[in-house]
């Protein structure tokens, strides 16, 4: 997404406001779990601060396309996140990844490492919430059972090798 800064720059304005729906390329997506991004806005403005330098401020909203960490199938997660990041037409990229280029900002990586960002660690749908998790010879132990000890199969053999030693 690039933003035009040359009012800015020139103090005919005081703030650029931004109000944008945007896209990212699906080469953002590998190697993340995020399989699309759905109703992606920004909304936000650019100002110029006292010492000549710039600060973008403002909220990323949209939804994620995330697959569910039992069934693989495709979750819809909403998602917001602010954003406060200040920089100058100096700056390095090594600094915060924003650069002006003739007049104009580009702020997509920016609104990318902050997508990044609000990737939950875990992903469940309404379907696999009540889901059995075993089979044959199988189960999926829980947290409460591997925090007791009740999680191996071979605790009814151990409790049968510590009445032999009685």
């Amino acid at each position: 997404m690039n933003i035009d800064l040359t009012k800015l720059m020139t103090n005919i304005e005081d703030e650029t406001v931004i109000n944008e729906n945007f896209e990212l390329d699906e080469s953002f997506f590998k190697n993340t779990p995020i399989r699309a991004l759905k109703n992606t806005s920004f909304s936000g403005g650019v100002t110029k601060l006292c010492d000549g330098s710039y600060e973008i401020e403002g909220c990323i909203k949209g939804i994620m396309i995330l697959p569910d960490d039992i069934t693989l199938e495709n979750v819809e997660y909403p998602f917001e996140s602010s954003i406060k990041e200040k920089f100058s037409e100096t700056g390095t990229a090594e600094e915060n990844n924003l650069k002006i280029i003739q007049n104009r900002l580009d702020i997509t990586d920016i609104l990318w490492q902050n997508i990044l960002v609000e990737i939950p660690l875990k992903v469940k749908s309404k379907k696999s919430e009540n889901l059995t998790l075993k089979g044959n010879g199988w189960r999926l132990v829980t947290e409460e059972e591997l925090a007791h000890g009740n999680n191996s199969p071979l605790s009814e053999l151990s409790k049968i090798f510590d009445s032999r030693k009685e």
